[in-house]
């Protein structure tokens, strides 16, 4: 019984290879029937999609079925997307798709591309600066909307003089551009890019993307009988040179509206930032001061002008830098006196301490020459509730009157003088008169304390970059920014910004 079993198993096994011999006997012989043919094997990311007959046709076929993205751009050639690979392969496999066919399985994941520029956007100097990517047909297209850009900034007369060298030399008085720069970093690279990205074709549209930040329709303003620019601009949180900026049309403030007029009102946020280096020379007044002496028999409130005061006159030479319109800088480089000013001397009456302050007469916070770089007015869409004044780097800042120290620091006092943690080093003075108190902000250093007793003209402190200021202070540009906010609030801590120059 054992040697049947033997044999039946044995005769089981010879069957088996057998079978194998006459199937890989067969697969042989029709593999030899058969020759390898050339296909061409389509792949999305790595993975195979199909196998094709003609790249050739494929291509062909993909720019007939695309002939709308080609009338969109304007191209001659529909490229396919990026990920996907067509590779000539020899192969047994006689499975070919059919073009459609792979025409869909792309579609299904991803857009056909059109060849183009990629522009690439960054400022390195600028902490967290988000990195922008434009994309354009033609790189001539980005560079005229640039140009654009630029001439909203810069009068096109003088950007063209700039541009072909013949702007005037200044013999005695006048001004001249001595650089236009772009503050960041552009790259670009050609690529093919997606159908599904945003490309610009036009050089108008980029032209309002570059300026406005956004393609978004811009808000409109209808004028009337009692408008002027100004209340416009003040209106809609735009200062006069944003206004003047969304409306090329008119070149200054004076200029006449009329009813019914409109105008665009929409905040400007440019991608680019437009860098203007301007040389000048000008006659400047230099104001006189008025010294105050003080007769300790006479009570408060007598007054003797002694010597009637007489403005004097500096011819001025500035290195002035223009960042988008907004002056940021403005470095006196030498001062030439043409004419001296007199001081006007005063005699009042004292019979104690000064450390009330005389609403009469108010000191200018700073030297001169110096220059005011912001006003009272609407700025990058908010109120700046001071006056911005530059000299330079370490300069003297005096008490604009008598009073006493209120409160120094670093920090922030809530309620106090748009109290906001970005004013770095500050002082506020209560005069003791009216309910005026003075701030100042951004000092390097501060030389007075809380409730020291300071006289009008007193040096309480130097200018300087500290708190939240631009442009920013950087290892390039240490000194960026530096400036003196000066503001002046009735009823502080709870009162209201009145505008500082009102004082002088």
């Amino acid at each position: 019984m054992q040697n049947n079993n033997s044999k039946w198993g044995f005769g089981i096994i010879v069957l088996t290879i057998l079978v194998s011999l006459c199937i890989f006997i067969f697969s042989f012989m029709r593999n030899n029937n058969r020759e390898a043919s050339t296909v061409y094997t389509v792949y999305l990311d790595g993975k195979t999609i199909g196998n094709l007959s003609s790249k050739k046709s494929f291509e062909e076929y993909i720019n007939e079925k695309e002939e709308e993205l080609k009338k969109k751009y304007n191209v001659d050639t529909v490229y396919t997307p990026d990920g996907v690979e067509i590779k000539k392969n020899f192969t047994y496999d006689n499975l070919i798709s059919t073009n459609d066919q792979i025409y869909n399985r792309i579609i299904s994941n991803k857009k056909f591309t059109v060849k183009g520029y990629q522009i690439n956007i960054d400022n390195p100097e600028v902490e967290d600066y988000e990195k922008k990517t434009i994309y354009v047909l033609s790189k001539d297209i980005f560079d005229e909307a640039v140009v654009n850009t630029i001439k909203a900034f810069v009068d096109e007369d003088d950007y063209n003089k700039y541009i072909n060298g013949t702007q005037d030399e200044i013999k005695e008085l006048g001004s001249l551009i001595e650089n236009i720069d772009l503050q960041e970093n552009i790259s670009y690279k050609e690529t093919l890019i997606p159908t599904d990205k945003n490309i610009f074709t036009d050089v108008e549209t980029l032209s309002k993307y570059l300026l406005y930040g956004t393609l978004a329709e811009q808000e409109t303003y209808t004028v009337t009988s009692d408008d002027t620019i100004e209340s416009i601009a003040n209106n809609h949180k735009l200062n006069v040179q944003e206004f003047l900026v969304a409306n090329p049309q008119f070149t200054s403030e004076n200029n006449l509206l009329y009813e019914s007029q409109v105008v665009y009102v929409g905040l400007i946020k440019p991608i680019i930032s437009v860098v203007v280096d301007v040389h000048s020379v000008s006659d400047e007044e230099r104001a006189f001061d008025t010294e105050t002496e003080y007769d300790s028999t006479q009570y408060i409130g007598y007054t003797e002008v002694v010597r009637e005061g007489e403005n004097g006159l500096d011819r001025v030479t500035r290195k002035s830098q223009y960042v988008n319109g907004q002056l940021v800088s403005g470095v006196v480089d030498s001062t030439t006196n043409l004419k001296p000013a007199v001081n006007r001397i005063i005699v009042k009456g004292d019979k104690y301490a000064p450390n009330v302050a005389d609403l009469s007469y108010w000191q200018w916070p700073t030297d001169r020459p110096y220059t005011i770089t912001s006003y009272f007015e609407y700025r990058w869409g908010s109120f700046h509730q001071g006056i911005d004044i530059y000299v330079g780097y370490g300069a003297p800042v005096y008490a604009a009157n008598n009073g006493v120290v209120y409160a120094v620091g670093t920090g922030c006092t809530p309620g106090y003088l748009g109290c906001n943690g970005r004013q770095g080093n500050y002082i506020l003075i209560n005069h003791n008169a009216g309910g005026y108190y003075t701030v100042y902000m951004h000092l390097k250093d501060i030389y007075v304390s809380q409730g020291q007793t300071v006289a009008r003209g007193q040096k309480i402190a130097a200018m300087g970059n500290t708190g939240e200021v631009y442009p920013v202070p950087s290892s390039y540009n240490p000194y960026g920014g530096t400036h003196l906010h000066f503001g002046v609030r009735v009823g502080a801590p709870y009162g209201s910004h009145i505008n500082p120059l009102n004082l002088f």
